[in-house]
């Protein structure tokens, strides 16, 4: 493992957006190649904007981003898995074939895929559960199964930064914990940024935590108070650690 500290990309100043309305306001974020860090915020604060903005989804209004890596090659370097219901279930297209997929931004059209290519499909496969579906269609899976599916896409290509967007939203309780165990292992050899509502559940893995709400706030560490939500004009729920593990809410107007 490699334990130099190397900068992966840094958003300088930027401002994102859709149709002329602004949904993140001059955000600052520098992403290091050891980084685990947790995006939280509300709905409609724009998480998802920022993560899209970062995969080159969206071009930023304002700002700049700029990624120390082959930034011609972003799809490698960048492993993505977004939410589940931003995916056309109609499509048709086997397990094993999305899986595979994450391999074409790197390969020519129609060349062949390699023996350890394919190997390396199989084995994702079965780390995360889901060998004996590899043939199946992905219209045929549930939610929980899908995000399995897609997240060995988005790491088959051994990238430098792993970004998933709520992927717990639809993970069902028996992979919850081996998605974490898994993420604390890549995180070892790539970056990883994950967008959650369910930080609490995530503590004992990431590192740092950016709260985002039209802006972004930037914590350097995995622990934050509620003092400190309030700062970032961050309202989200806070999950409390103990014999008994809570929710903890605090009263609004709303």
């Amino acid at each position: 493992m490699d334990t130099k500290k190397t900068k992966l990309l840094e958003l300088i100043n930027i401002t994102v957006g859709y149709n002329g309305n602004t949904v993140i306001k001059d955000a600052n974020l520098e992403v290091y190649n050891d980084d685990f860090i947790g995006i939280i915020g509300p709905n409609g604060g724009g998480k998802t904007t920022l993560v899209k903005a970062i995969v080159g989804l969206l071009k930023p209004k304002k700002g700049e981003i700029q990624y120390h890596f082959n930034r011609e090659n972003i799809e490698h370097s960048i492993g993505y898995m977004p939410q589940v219901n931003y995916i056309d279930k109609k499509f048709p297209i086997s397990v094993r074939d999305v899986v595979m997929s994450g391999y074409m931004d790197k390969k020519k059209l129609f060349k062949r895929f390699t023996l350890i290519e394919k190997q390396k499909a199989e084995d994702l496969l079965a780390q995360t559960g889901i060998a004996d579906l590899k043939k199946k269609s992905i219209g045929n899976l549930s939610g929980g199964e899908l995000q399995r599916v897609f997240l060995c896409r988005s790491i088959i290509s051994s990238p430098k930064l792993l970004i998933l967007d709520e992927p717990n939203n639809f993970v069902d309780n028996r992979f919850e914990s081996e998605l974490y165990e898994l993420l604390g292992e890549l995180n070892k050899t790539m970056a990883v940024m994950i967008v959650s509502h369910d930080i609490g559940m995530l503590s004992t893995y990431i590192k740092t935590i950016a709260c985002v709400n039209k802006e972004l706030h930037y914590h350097k560490s995995n622990q934050i108070s509620e003092a400190q939500l309030r700062d970032y004009n961050c309202p989200i729920q806070l999950i409390t650690h103990g014999d008994i593990p809570h929710t903890v809410l605090k009263h609004h107007n709303h």
